[in-house]
């Protein structure tokens, strides 16, 4: 089992294809498995795909403590340390973007380019005001069993897809929703890992960011954040983060790059047009 040791804990992750290395971070809780539905399949026919488990989800060590954005950055980036990686292209989706956005902002030298799909604003909302966690999460937990709960989360077509696309690709949601499970471990580790979402101010850590950054988000990802919606957070980095292209891809909801094929159609072709070594 691939297993690096790094910061006093093991991650687990896995390696597919050849050529420049792309790093897939997953969103809260998500183990990296969820890439391996649809993603990695086909980046790894021209990329080396590497995916790994954040601490506590997955087969990664369960730690007690670290769970902020910052850690997470600190694990990816000694990850590809020990896998050699000198320079990558850094994809994120939903906290994931947080993640690949601190560790460009700490290391431009090892992210060749940015890309946040689904972020959220972190710990504030658009107005400035503080976030909290939602109070009905462990109600909604204890009403209808842990399982439930999270493969609820995706595998839906309100919230999460595309109604047409969803019922048209029912195999996919379910392989999704699968993968997503397959990596939970405990509701306290589950609640860390939604706290971590309030551990980074991405609107206003975009200033920072200086290498060639996408901001991909579904067009009609409206899921409520407490403050935010993923679209409208997009739109607000967009502005932020100089330079950086901004691609609400129509008819897709908040499963970015699963909820059909526009928004991968778009990381390739922003891939493609910055090659890792190109000025």
């Amino acid at each position: 089992m691939p297993i690096a040791s790094v910061n006093g804990i093991e991650l687990y992750f896995e390696e597919q294809g050849h050529g420049e290395a792309v790093l897939l971070v997953p969103a809260s809780w998500w183990p990296g498995a969820t890439w391996n539905v649809g993603v990695v399949p086909i980046l790894s026919r021209r990329y080396r795909t590497i995916i790994f488990d954040c601490r506590g989800t997955g087969r990664s060590s369960k730690a007690k403590d670290g769970y902020t954005v910052k850690q997470f950055a600190e694990d990816a980036m000694a990850l590809l340390k020990h896998r050699g990686v000198t320079r990558c292209h850094a994809v994120g989706f939903a906290l994931g973007s947080l993640i690949v956005q601190a560790m460009a902002i700490e290391r431009p030298d090892l992210v060749a380019t940015l890309t946040m799909a689904a972020a959220g604003p972190g710990s504030k909302r658009l107005d400035g005001g503080r976030r909290d966690l939602s109070p009905e999460t462990m109600r909604e937990i204890h009403e209808m069993g842990f399982e439930r709960y999270i493969r609820s989360h995706i595998d839906n077509d309100g919230m999460a897809y595309n109604p047409d696309f969803y019922r048209q690709h029912r195999d996919l949601a379910a392989a999704l929703a699968d993968a997503l499970w397959s990596g939970q471990s405990t509701v306290e580790l589950f609640r860390l890992h939604e706290a971590a979402r309030l551990t980074w101010d991405t609107l206003a850590e975009a200033r920072n960011v200086k290498v060639p950054t996408l901001i991909l988000c579904g067009a009609d990802d409206g899921i409520d954040r407490r403050g935010s919606t993923p679209a409208t957070t997009a739109k607000r980095l967009g502005e932020a983060v100089a330079g950086a292209e901004l691609m609400l891809v129509p008819g897709v909801r908040h499963m970015t790059f699963w909820d059909g094929s526009g928004a991968l159609n778009a990381l390739q072709d922003f891939l493609a047009r910055h090659p890792i070594g190109s000025k």
